[in-house]
């Protein structure tokens, strides 16, 4: 009980399991993306996701993976193994989503890159299902058979 004259103050504190996912906080979440893709060093969003991640990509069976890669490290490692060779790397949010139960998220992104004389563009979605309020599945849409967009070629800069 607080002293007379003096208001009691409660602190209040969300569990993990009360975390809810809003548009700002996935905002934060893909600037951080973006940031960690123009470096590129992978290791600073590590802690976005639970340690129990599950990764899906179909991008899996280029590389002669499994489709579902489990794992904090397994997942960093195989998305380094993506952009390999890759240089001026810019992620870009273009659409975004929250749906409020299960706690999930859509996004829409544009992923543009040099690789060797090129400038490249890849469109995908990706939903993200939250566990503990860190990312506990990430899974990608999109066609990887399908040649990237050329934006331009070394003679054209």
């Amino acid at each position: 009980m607080a002293a007379p004259g003096r208001v009691e103050q409660r602190r209040y504190r969300l569990r993990r399991d009360q975390l809810t996912i809003s548009l700002a906080s996935v905002d934060a979440q893909e600037q951080r993306f973006a940031q960690a893709f123009a470096r590129p060093d992978l290791s600073s969003v590590r802690d976005l996701y639970h340690p129990d991640v599950v990764y899906l990509s179909p991008t899996t069976r280029l590389f002669d993976r499994p489709p579902r890669i489990e794992g904090v490290d397994a997942t960093l490692e195989f998305i380094a193994l993506t952009i390999e060779g890759c240089t001026d790397i810019e992620y870009r949010v273009d659409e975004r989503a929250v749906v409020p139960e299960p706690q999930a998220a859509f996004v829409r992104v544009t992923f543009d890159f040099d690789l060797g004389v090129d400038r490249l563009r890849s469109v995908y979605a990706v939903l993200y299902h939250y566990r503990d309020g860190l990312i506990g599945q990430q899974e990608l849409f999109y066609d990887p058979s399908g040649p990237f967009e050329k934006l331009r070629s070394a003679g054209d800069r």
